[in-house]
């Protein structure tokens, strides 16, 4: 039974405000506005406004909320803290300010982006697409990712490989093993690259619908899956991201080409050449992760069931026949998705 089973303790807006006022967030006679913030499937989300401070609180929940079952360990909140201190530690910028953790109750308290920052993944699907933000993201990512690489500290705080087995892993790649046995072994080879190279701290959901974009800045949030691992994950992560985009919406294609590109660009730029995986490498994890946005247990809701179906044949010869570069990855995509 977790901590916040115990307590009897779930965030909701009755409670939040009287919850931070316990925790010296807030002043105990502050004025408290509280709404619930969409969109998420492992966190309950609250936005709260307290006299001009705008915050928001996150508790991990232990089941998803998602058709198949799927739980995860809560104290994953506690790992998200922490990683986003990291994080501002080698790019201020990049990431949110952390305000309060709380272990007991599974939650974290973060500063709110201003008003008009807006989701990028709401961005990308109505046509609007920047290929600067791509770049910005590639930096910040390159910058955590030099600056962790070979750290024993990093190792030892983020050793815990059990939620990025939980939320990725399991209900990803082993789902579509089990589902697709025809990829099994490509996506076994995979998935053991990523359990036995602990090289850097890998945040481990890096998507567009994790990133807040505005005219003065950029955020990258949700780092519960974060963990010691192999950096290119994120790459194969934001790279699908920007793929499936491309399947829904073709006539965009040649700009979300140019915005991954300057995403992998701004990376390389930044981190140490030890840490730039080769694209068979990058391209391999791609496939998985783009079999399981399908195939696995939390499906791309935007994909329309012809989508599907093409991303499915891509992340085949993604996995079967690996392309050599990048730039053939997309020509493929483009021949397999007309």
């Amino acid at each position: 039974m977790t901590d916040s089973a115990q307590t009897g303790l779930v965030l909701s807006p009755a409670n939040a405000g009287a919850y931070l006022a316990r925790r010296g967030v807030i002043a105990p006679d502050a004025r408290v506005e509280v709404s619930e913030l969409g969109g998420g499937v492992s966190c309950t989300v609250l936005a709260v406004r307290a006299g001009a401070r705008r915050l928001v609180v996150k508790q991990a929940l232990a089941r998803l909320r998602v058709a198949d079952e799927w739980t995860a360990d809560q104290r994953r909140a506690i790992t998200e803290a922490e990683a986003l201190r990291v994080a501002a530690e080698l790019d201020t910028e990049s990431v949110p300010k952390v305000l309060d953790s709380d272990p007991r109750a599974h939650a974290l308290t973060i500063e709110q982006a201003p008003e008009d920052w807006r989701n990028w993944k709401v961005v990308l699907l109505g046509g609007e697409i920047d290929s600067r933000i791509g770049a910005r993201i590639g930096t910040a990512v390159g910058r955590w990712h030099r600056g962790t690489h070979g750290r024993a500290d990093i190792a030892s705080r983020f050793d815990d490989m059990e939620a990025f087995e939980q939320l990725r892993l399991g209900p990803y790649h082993r789902t579509v093993m089990a589902r697709r046995p025809e990829l099994a072994e490509p996506i076994g080879r995979c998935v053991e690259r990523l359990l036995t190279e602990q090289r850097c701290l890998v945040h481990g959901d890096l998507s567009p619908k994790n990133v807040l974009v505005g005219e003065s800045g950029d955020w990258i949030l949700d780092f519960e899956v974060a963990h010691c691992g192999n950096p290119v994950f994120d790459l194969a992560f934001m790279l699908n991201h920007l793929f499936l985009k491309a399947i829904h919406r073709p006539q965009d294609r040649p700009r979300l080409t140019a915005c991954a590109g300057a995403f992998l660009a701004a990376y390389e730029s930044e981190a140490p050449r030890a840490l730039v995986a080769r694209p068979a490498e990058l391209l391999a994890q791609l496939g998985c992760l783009m079999a399981a946005r399908v195939d696995g247990k939390s499906p791309a809701e935007y994909l329309a069931p012809a989508e599907q179906d093409c991303a499915r044949a891509l992340a085949a010869y993604l996995l079967l026949d690996t392309p050599g570069t990048i730039d053939a990855a997309w020509e493929l995509a483009a021949e397999v998705c007309r």
